[in-house]
């Protein structure tokens, strides 16, 4: 018999006689997917557009979004984007209110932003963007999280 066999072999045994294989129920699967839902609000009503933006590692953050989505603001000044297919694991949110419609952040002197934004776990930066750390959260199932346009610092 070959070496290699015999202790998956004996693995084998012992689990089936110990309570049998594991239904599929019981572990999880290695593609599963989920969905994130960010609802943003605070600007101004039906002006403007949100441009929200996922990133998936410290390293993309800020530079390299898994995906990024742009919808127009509704009447109660908002917007509700969702990302389904997701892998479960650490994600950051950041959303740009444009509310002039030119498809990016202006920023004054000193790269500070004068368009409102958002992040996730509403965290905010001192002297810059807060850092993947503290806007980053944990995605193991299907959720919805509510950010607010804030004017940054």
């Amino acid at each position: 018999m070959n070496p290699l066999r015999l202790p998956l072999l004996a693995a084998l045994a012992s689990t089936l006689m110990w309570g049998g294989v594991a239904s599929a129920a019981d572990r999880p699967s290695l593609t599963e997917k989920v969905s994130l839902t960010v609802k943003v609000g605070g600007a101004k009503a039906s002006v403007g557009q949100a441009i929200c933006s996922l990133f998936d590692s410290a390293e993309s953050y800020l530079e390299e979004p898994v995906s990024s989505v742009t919808l127009p603001v509704d009447a109660a000044g908002g917007a509700v984007f969702v990302f389904p297919g997701l892998a479960p694991g650490v994600y950051a949110v950041s959303v740009v209110y444009d509310e002039d419609t030119n498809g990016e952040l202006n920023t004054g002197l000193l790269g500070i932003p004068i368009e409102l934004v958002a992040m996730s776990n509403n965290a905010k930066g001192r002297f810059g963007p807060p850092s993947f750390a503290k806007a980053g959260f944990d995605l193991a199932a299907d959720q919805t999280i509510e950010v607010v346009f804030v004017k940054a610092k």
